[in-house]
Parts: structure tokens; sequence; C-alpha cells
């Protein structure tokens, strides 16, 4: 039933252009996209994919930054040693409108639309831990997981408590679980710097259960 649904629904995912960007700022406000620092520039080379989703009003809206650009986010990344190679994008949290239902096949796009402009599986995405908003939180992060990525790490960042790195890139197979864990637990940093991953999730008493794997 599920399925059904979901084809009913109208996808109307594209790159956006200048000509989009009044229908961005509604969607997104005065602080524009997460972690992007201007949209114009941004627009002009088509770093922006959104989707209206059969509607008129613009419903979703994420920017794909190259590893390779010198934007803060991507250099802060390499720096961190995420993307050495110089290859595949960066993904930003995306803006929805407050109904938007369809996330999952909006990233899903945007990662498989960074994957063939860049010709490379590293793409990154990126999300803040807001603590203040653990709900949201969990919710983005699942929907990060559903469409395909990976935890791979967390980085300390300027207005949040930490900055989670996910990777388009998938463990080479599956192995038993050796942990559980929220995203608020103190030991997820150390458990992903020791090489392990988080591929699998669920619902528990405290939001969000991460399962994290070996590598």
């Amino acid at each position: 039933m599920l399925q059904t649904l979901e084809r009913t629904h109208t996808f109307d995912a594209r790159v956006l252009t200048a000509d989009n960007a009044a229908a961005l700022r509604t969607l997104t406000g005065p602080g524009g996209l997460p972690l992007l620092p201007c949209l114009h520039p941004a627009l002009e080379e088509g770093q922006i994919v959104g989707d209206y989703a059969g509607q008129n009003e613009l419903q979703a809206a994420a920017a794909l930054l190259p590893l390779y650009a010198e934007d803060p986010l991507p250099t802060s990344l390499r720096a961190a040693g995420y993307g050495a190679d110089g290859q595949g994008a960066v993904l930003t949290p995306p803006v929805l409108s407050e109904d938007y239902t369809q996330l999952r096949h909006f990233l899903r796009l945007a990662l498989r639309w960074a994957t063939e402009r860049y010709a490379s599986y590293h793409v990154w995405a990126v999300l803040p831990l807001d603590i203040e908003r653990p709900d949201v939180c969990d919710d983005l992060c699942a929907q990060y997981l559903s469409a395909g990525l990976t935890l791979r790490g967390m980085r300390p960042m300027a207005g949040a408590a930490q900055m989670l790195i996910f990777s388009a890139r998938g463990l080479a197979k599956w192995r038993d679980p050796l942990r559980r864990c929220t995203l608020t637990d103190p030991a997820l940093p150390r458990v992903l710097e020791r090489g392990y991953a988080a591929a699998d999730f669920g619902w528990g008493k405290d939001g969000l259960e991460l399962v994290l794997r070996p590598v």
C-alpha cells in the first residue's frame, strides 16, 4: 500500500536557476540554505536542487557543493580528512515546507544527481546536531540513512553541538551489530572515530536508535 501511495505523488525535482531565486527565498527565509554562504552564486552555477512536487510553491531545496570548492563547508570537510581526493560533492541539509512528505525521494535524487555530475561515489552529506530539537534531527537523520547514506563521523561545528557526516558509499558487507545508541550518546563520536559506521536504524523509547556495525 505504501508503494502505491508513493507512486501517486507528483515528483517534480529540478536544478534551480536564478529565475527560482524568489521562490527559494520564500521557502528558506532570510537565513537561506543551511551551511551555504550565498544563494545567488550557487543558483548561477547550478548547485541547488529543488522540488515543486506538483504544486505552485517550491516544497524542498538542498545545495550540492563540489568538494574541491573553497566554500567553508567543503574546506572544513577536506581538512577533517573527508573526500581528500577532491572528488564528489557535499549535500547540505535540505529546507522543506512543513507539509512536504517526500524527503527520502528528494534525497535520493539529489545524491544520484551529485554522483552523475561529479562522476564519483564520494558524496558526503552533513547535518548539524540540534540538541534543543532532537525530534527534528532524529527524523532527518533517519531520512538520510533510509536514502542510502551511512553515518561516518561527527565533528565539532560552530553554532551546533556536533556536525553529523554521512557518506553515500555503503558498507562492504553487513555484519552483526556491535552497539546501539542514540544521536545524543556521548560515546558516539568515539565509536565512529574507531572505524565503525551507523548503517541501520529504528525507533526506540528515546527516539532514533542507531545500529553501529563494523566497516
